[in-house]
């Protein structure tokens, strides 16, 4: 069983400590593709005989150029594609199935880049909202949307409308929102766009947060740098195959390289994005609006 992750709970930002298997029962891979291959409409390959398996309880960073795969990877691992091609198990469930999907709703978190929010709600209501859906005991919700509240710095908007809140402020908010039933999966899709460098710092806090909790984390991201320094592994993606999946420290040795943007480079040509950039402007489609 995860551990629940206490209010106030302070985790360092550094490096990860070194990653190890959970004992037991639950010492199982968070996820399993088995050439998983999806395809849109037109012949448009989003990915292509994917093969991974995702450890529980690690933090694992997905790079590549903008239309490699990575949001449709993440759409996938949430049950909100089904692949075209291949196998998929999800915390031991099959989420192309009715009832996995169902069961994987209160055990998975997935936040899509794009934001979606009521304006015309407090902060504090769409906490609430979000937990209901997502099964939160009545009795935590008020409890749990406090924390969450401390943790991303909102504490003093929470009364407020959202339409009143920044940009940046209603990325916080919505990152919140995916942790608020304390998944035991959690999909972030470039979590850190749109954010200042104190946003950004409390995003990676929160990974590793979730991680030390027994969770495990996936994260699009274009952010190599943190990547490197916050996630016991990495995929690299391009044009829908996997090139790389390894941790930070192998890939570095297996190519002779100084820092994953080497790596990155290396394997796909160019350097990837400029990190804490986002929006979707200009990037190719990789998963369904």
């Amino acid at each position: 069983m995860t551990k629940t992750l206490a209010e106030g709970e302070a985790v360092a930002a550094s490096a990860p400590a070194r990653w190890s298997a959970p004992a037991g029962p639950a010492a199982t891979e968070a996820a399993v593709l088995r050439g998983v291959a999806r395809t849109w409409p037109g012949g448009v390959t989003a990915l292509a005989g994917a093969d991974l398996e995702l450890p529980r309880g690690a933090a694992v960073a997905v790079a590549g150029p903008n239309g490699s795969g990575k949001s449709t990877l993440l759409a996938l691992l949430a049950g909100r594609l089904a692949p075209s091609a291949g196998g998929l198990t999800v915390l031991g469930l099959d989420p192309a199935r009715r009832h996995g999907r169902r069961a994987l709703r209160r055990r998975v978190g997935y936040l899509r880049q794009e934001v979606a929010l009521d304006p015309e709600m407090t902060g504090a209501e769409t906490l609430a909202l979000l937990a209901a859906l997502h099964g939160v005991p009545w009795r935590r919700r008020r409890a749990q949307a406090a924390a969450l509240a401390a943790a991303w710095g909102l504490d003093e908007y929470l009364r407020r409308r959202v339409e009143t809140y920044s940009g940046g402020l209603k990325r916080r908010l919505h990152l919140a929102g995916g942790e608020v039933h304390e998944p035991e999966l959690l999909l972030l899709d470039e979590p850190t766009a749109g954010l200042d460098p104190a946003g950004r710092e409390l995003a990676w806090r929160r990974v590793a947060a979730h991680r030390e909790r027994g969770a495990t984390v996936v994260v699009a991201t274009h952010d190599l740098d943190a990547a490197g320094r916050r996630c016991d592994l990495v995929v690299i993606l391009e044009r829908g195959r996997v090139l790389a999946f390894a941790s930070p420290a192998s890939l570095l040795v297996a190519h002779a390289a100084r820092d994953l943007t080497a790596v990155y480079t290396a394997l796909t040509g160019a350097p990837p994005e400029p990190s804490g950039q986002g929006g979707r402007a200009g990037k190719k489609r990789e998963s369904p609006r």
